[in-house]
């Protein structure tokens, strides 16, 4: 069995990829549940690397050069169009196909269709 990972989604994704990462056994503080929901993008990184949880994100903002980092940052890049049932589907499928402790320490795009890239959060 995978080893379980901590996730920090951010509000800009739907519940579907909490889900798909919970079903996966994964423990999963998602921003839209809780008292962080609003939370500038500093905040949010600082509790993710404060709790060491994967940062899981479309946004493009967030402060990859800011010490502590999280314990990783996944980067979804989706089409627009895509609904959020496609959205949990590109996780689900990268939790099926990928080792997400090579994940750890850095920061991974994730497109539908590619090969995820993953190169350190910080250098």
């Amino acid at each position: 069995m995978p080893t379980s990972i901590s996730f920090l989604v951010d509000e800009n994704l739907p519940l579907d990829v909490a889900v798909a990462l919970r079903d996966a056994g994964h423990d999963v503080l998602y921003v839209r549940e809780g008292e962080y929901r609003g939370a500038s993008d500093e905040v949010l990184w600082d509790l993710a690397a404060i709790q060491r949880r994967i940062l899981i994100t479309r946004d493009l903002d967030f402060p990859l050069r800011r010490s502590p980092a999280p314990a990783g940052v996944i980067l979804l890049r989706v089409p627009d169009t895509y609904r959020r049932s496609q959205i949990g589907e590109v996780v689900r499928n990268l939790l099926a196909a990928h080792d997400l402790d090579q994940m750890l320490g850095a920061v991974t795009v994730v497109r539908p269709g590619y090969t995820p890239r993953a190169r350190p959060i910080k250098g």
